[in-house]
């Protein structure tokens, strides 16, 4: 009973191998007759006979045909014409569309099945100008299935037919994966055909490409049409490019002069005081016109601290401790300065930069930010958002522009592309300008920081003229303007006056508002170095971190010459 089951099983295994067999969708025969015309168009008609068992086919195929090419080192795109679409003899639905670098044709209908079984699929196309040109011969070279189908490939065959008198002087075949060379393949001649046959199967990835020397003079050469257009394909790009940055240079300067020039500036000279009511970090926004890394966070700190709001202690290179002190002069601190002081410390008492992330200190820095662009940006800048805007979609439309007609790219056009960025960014500096009361108040600002970073100098020249001498040097006056000087990025030369013209009080000074590890340091821009210095590593570290050849003759490949593409089920 057992032996008779066996043999019952390995009879039913038998009859069902073949039908396994049959199963695996593949493509049984790959045709490609290739007509070349007096005009250097080729018509080219495929006749894929697939298997179709309702795996990757379902409704029909679609074939990938390149939309460019390579000729001497330049990147053409096809002009195809689709002529004809068939299935089993008949008319068959299809739609072209762009898939990445390849023109797809999808055949087949959406509604419909296909039946199991063996399918034939006719696909004619004209591709214009495909014949290559050299000084001795003419030559087409053509892949010819192309080497990115989804499937195998068991027999192909190309049949290239060149015009009436054509006198063939070399020919050559390639199989195998894009780059390959094999030689799987046997060519004869079939009347006015030369027919390459491929002498195994292919499989995934790999193709057949073909290629026919011939001698000149048969085929016309290109048109001057035709080389206008090849022209125009070469050049396209660098003409909206150069076009681009020349109506770009005329909005830009345009715009800037009819918006963006700064109001008449008075005569800048030393000013021994900021101007009233503005705290260090007003000063540094209205000076730089925005907040320009941390310097006005620091000078801020540093504020507090000058105001015995807080104590400083600058533990390491990328730790510094901020701690709350009561009794302090709050009241001569800025509205802003005050919010970020209660909101920093939020009810703790002290709190250490450089540990991490701190959501709290981030808050209150970003408040401090808000409140310093509400209060000093309307009333002392005209932004003039509207030309900005204006010049950055022009710049993204000059840039769609180029990439769309960009059939030829180069490095050079990627350089010309890129001078549209500092361009932009200049027009972004440069278009904002100072209303009339912000002008008046940067030049003093300017004043006031000349006389920080050349107070020892102001002194001596005073002192030789004997008049018009500036308030003398002392330790409240240093520390007073201490945080300004951080803001406005002359804290060095200020602390260095303070240093050469009251050197004994200079050498005794220790801020009352700098911790237990301030005693450290040999010398006060030592000191104050290290305040400026850890605060910033601190503060980077408190805020959060963002998260980039001639085929004919032998030296070719498949893949190589014109053609190609693949093509798949669905």
């Amino acid at each position: 009973m057992r032996r008779r089951f066996l043999a019952a099983l390995a009879v039913f295994a038998a009859c069902l191998a073949p039908l396994c067999a049959s199963a695996r969708e593949k493509i049984n025969d790959f045709t490609i007759e290739i007509d070349v015309r007096q005009n250097g168009d080729i018509i080219v008609t495929e006749t894929i006979e697939v298997t179709v068992e309702g795996g990757q086919i379902k409704r029909g195929i679609f074939r990938d045909l390149p939309r460019y090419y390579m000729r001497d080192g330049v990147r053409y795109a096809y002009d195809y014409d689709v002529r004809r679409i068939e299935r089993n003899g008949a008319r068959e639905p299809y739609k072209t569309q762009r898939q990445g670098n390849a023109m797809q044709i999808r055949i087949g209908d959406a509604d419909r099945f296909l039946d199991y079984g063996e399918h034939d699929y006719v696909i004619e196309y004209r591709a214009k100008n495909q014949v290559r040109y050299f000084d001795d011969y003419d030559e087409i070279y053509w892949n010819a299935t192309g080497n990115y189908w989804n499937f195998e490939i068991d027999h192909a065959r190309a049949v290239v037919r060149l015009p009436r008198g054509a006198d063939v002087i070399s020919t050559a075949a390639y199989t195998g994966r894009e780059g390959a060379n094999g030689r799987a393949y046997r060519h004869f001649v079939s009347g006015d055909a030369q027919v390459f046959e491929t002498t195994q199967s292919l499989g995934r990835h790999e193709g057949l490409t073909v290629a026919v020397g011939f001698e000149k003079g048969v085929v016309d050469p290109p048109s001057a049409a035709d080389r206008r257009g090849e022209w125009l394909q070469r050049n396209a790009t660098a003409l909206v490019l150069s076009g681009a940055i020349a109506l770009l240079s005329l909005f830009y300067g345009w715009a800037f002069i009819r918006a963006g020039q700064d109001p008449a500036k008075g005569p800048v000279f030393p000013r021994y005081d900021p101007p009233e009511g503005l705290s260090p970090a007003a000063t540094h926004h209205i000076y730089r016109r925005t907040l320009s890394g941390h310097d006005a966070l620091i000078a801020t700190v540093l504020n507090l601290g000058v105001k015995d709001a807080v104590k400083i202690d600058v533990e390491s290179k990328k730790k510094t401790t901020l701690t709350r002190l009561e009794g302090g002069r709050e009241e001569e601190l800025s509205p802003a300065e005050r919010n970020f002081l209660h909101g920093v410390f939020n009810g703790r008492r002290d709190f250490t930069l450089g540990e991490g992330y701190d959501s709290t200190f981030t808050y209150a820095y970003k408040k401090l930010q808000r409140d310093l662009g509400r209060k000093f940006g309307a009333p002392y800048f005209k932004w003039n958002a509207g030309y900005l805007i204006m010049g950055g979609v022009l710049s993204i439309l000059a840039t769609v522009a180029a990439i769309s007609v960009a059939i030829v790219w180069t490095s050079a056009h990627t350089a010309a592309l890129l001078v549209l960025v500092p361009m932009f960014a200049a027009f972004a500096y440069f278009i904002p300008a100072p209303t009339p009361h912000g002008q008046k108040i940067r030049t003093e600002i300017e004043g006031f920081r000349l006389y920080l970073k050349t107070a020892e100098k102001i002194y001596l020249d005073a002192v030789k003229v004997g008049s018009g001498a500036p308030p003398p040097m002392t330790v409240e006056r240093y520390e007073k303007f201490l945080p300004y000087a951080v803001a406005l990025g002359v804290e060095e030369p200020w602390t260095r006056h303070f240093e050469r013209l009251i050197p004994e009080e200079a050498a005794r000074y220790q801020p009352r508002w700098a911790g237990a590890h301030g005693g450290r340091y040999h010398s006060l821009h030592g000191l104050n170095s290290a305040l400026v210095a850890g605060m910033a590593s601190g503060v980077a570290s408190a805020l959060p971190q963002s998260s980039s050849s001639s085929g004919s003759g032998g030296g070719g490949f498949s893949g190589g010459g014109g053609g190609g593409g693949g093509g798949g089920g669905w």
